[in-house]
């Protein structure tokens, strides 16, 4: 009786173990492939994703830069508190700032943002170019493997600042200064502009 039932268990077995799910090296081996193919998808979406982001951040400070100019009416150049209250004034707290070159932290002692003292000029620091800037705008983002940030100016179209830093003018050190009258640059996210 006893021989019976365990060939009646194992007969059952043998059915159900025939009929049902994966076995442990099959959920293994799905697994293996799932990993290899996300390895390689993941990183190139991301990558995708970074670069539209920074193309967006390009635009975007080229509509900054010719809001700057529009402002002015070609005749002067907008303060900050004019670039933001006029230019976007639905702006909200954000990664992008715009500093004019006049009221640059080093105002007197050799105007970093554009390497020059446009008050006297004579005193330009050694090997530095006075190229006469007037106003700069920059991101504060995270441009991943594509760059460290992007900026524009007056005489310079949206650039990306190289990972290495070879081409990087130095705008993220005026974050934290004052900006000459004016408190230290604020981020601002640019909404609508103006109509």
């Amino acid at each position: 009786m006893r021989a019976k039932k365990q060939n009646r268990v194992m007969q059952a077995f043998k059915i159900n173990h025939g009929q049902s799910g994966y076995t442990v090296l099959e959920v293994m081996v799905t697994c293996a492939v799932i990993s290899v193919i996300a390895g390689v998808v993941i990183p190139a979406v991301y990558h995708e994703y970074e670069k539209a982001r920074l193309s967006s951040c390009l635009s975007e400070l080229g509509g900054m830069r010719a809001v700057a100019y529009d402002l002015g009416n070609g005749r002067y150049i907008p303060t900050p508190e004019q670039f933001w209250g006029e230019g976007y004034p639905n702006a909200e707290e954000g990664e992008y700032y715009y500093i004019v070159d006049a009221e640059d932290a080093n105002k007197g002692h050799g105007n970093d943002l554009d390497n020059c003292d446009e008050d006297n000029p004579g005193a330009s620091i050694e090997n530095r170019t006075c190229l006469s800037m007037k106003f700069a705008v920059f991101c504060n983002h995270d441009h991943g493997s594509l760059g460290k940030y992007c900026y524009a100016t007056d005489i310079d179209q949206p650039t990306v600042v190289a990972l290495d830093g070879s081409n990087d003018p130095g705008y993220h050190d005026q974050l934290g200064l004052p900006q000459g009258e004016d408190p230290a640059p604020q981020g601002k996210e640019p909404k609508t502009k103006k109509k």
